[in-house]
């Protein structure tokens, strides 16, 4: 059984590390791979084979098939200089069709810039804004008891001044429940769509092939200690990877840490904590993570969510 686990990994991690090369500037709408959980976030985004809640609907659409009730999720992330990044996604299984819908939007926001030319650097009395939206629908279905499908369909845009741009993505994701200390092995292949124009010009959506792993390496009647593993191929860089873990007391309240390794671009370890309120048939989720971003500094994740 081991050895068959070791040669799946292998497998699964070996098409990364053969495809790199780096093209970094090359894709539009970065903001489709900006995380939107800060539970997630908190595990280093090692979520691919670990999702088991709404925030699936980012990390891997067939990770749905785990709900058992309705969940609304909403998040606020705090960026560097000013920007905002918020999610809110509702979803509801629905037994009568075989599978889970869900719907979700996601913004990016700058607020008001000072518009500059080079004829006038100081300014030229103008304002500006810039801004990206994605709202997108998602179904997911078991196929088996142990193996799942996802997909989510949404509508990018992104708003610069006065130039628009507009374009379509979709996300196809797979979950597998092995028979060994329940490990699954999750993949998620996101943001696959026509190219995005700007000014006559098509850019590539930032298309990336996510494989992952996740177990419960430790599990009693109050303890639960759940590892992910994760890598990814993205069409404008090189290999990413990312290791993460969360400790659950009680199923009421966790810590979670977690290092990305790779080519990302400043983010290096993320630490986060959560609990879970229960109000009367209503279970309330609250999340928080950092992240260390090097030059950047850092940035702070809250999610808020409900199953009910």
């Amino acid at each position: 059984m081991r050895r068959n686990i070791f040669i799946t990994v292998a497998l699964l991690f070996l098409p990364l590390l053969a495809l790199g090369q780096a093209k970094v500037g090359t894709a539009a709408a970065q903001f489709l791979e900006m995380p939107i959980s800060a539970r997630g976030v908190g595990m280093a985004d090692a979520f691919t084979a670990t999702s088991n809640d709404i925030s699936a609907i980012f990390y891997n659409p067939a990770g749905l098939t785990n709900l058992v009730r309705r969940e609304v999720l909403f998040t606020h992330n705090i960026w560097p200089a000013g920007i905002m990044h918020d999610f809110a996604a509702y979803a509801m299984p629905m037994p009568q069709i075989g599978g889970v819908i869900a719907v979700s939007a996601v913004g990016l926001t700058t607020g008001d810039m000072k518009e500059t030319t080079p004829g006038r650097p100081e300014g030229t009395g103008r304002m500006f804004s810039a801004s990206d939206l994605a709202a997108g629908v998602t179904y997911a279905r078991k196929m088996t008891d142990r193996f799942s499908v996802g997909v989510t369909w949404r509508y990018v845009g992104e708003y610069y001044a006065d130039v628009k741009a507009h374009s379509w993505s979709m996300d196809i994701g797979t979950l597998y429940r092995t028979a060994f200390k329940n490990m699954r092995i999750g993949m998620n292949f996101t943001n696959f769509g026509p190219d995005i124009t700007f000014l006559q010009t098509p850019y590539p959506l930032p298309m990336s092939l996510h494989m992952g792993l996740a177990a419960e390496v430790y599990e009693t009647d109050l303890h639960m200690v759940t590892l992910g593993l994760e890598g990814s191929h993205p069409n404008d860089n090189l290999e990413k990877f990312q290791a993460g873990a969360e400790y659950w007391y009680n199923d009421m309240f966790a810590v979670r840490g977690g290092y990305k390794f790779g080519a990302w671009d400043a983010e290096t370890f993320s630490v986060g904590a959560g609990a879970k309120i229960p109000l009367g048939s209503i279970t309330a989720k609250v999340d928080y993570a950092y992240s260390d971003m090097q030059a950047l500094k850092c940035a702070h994740r809250f999610s808020l969510g409900l199953e009910f």
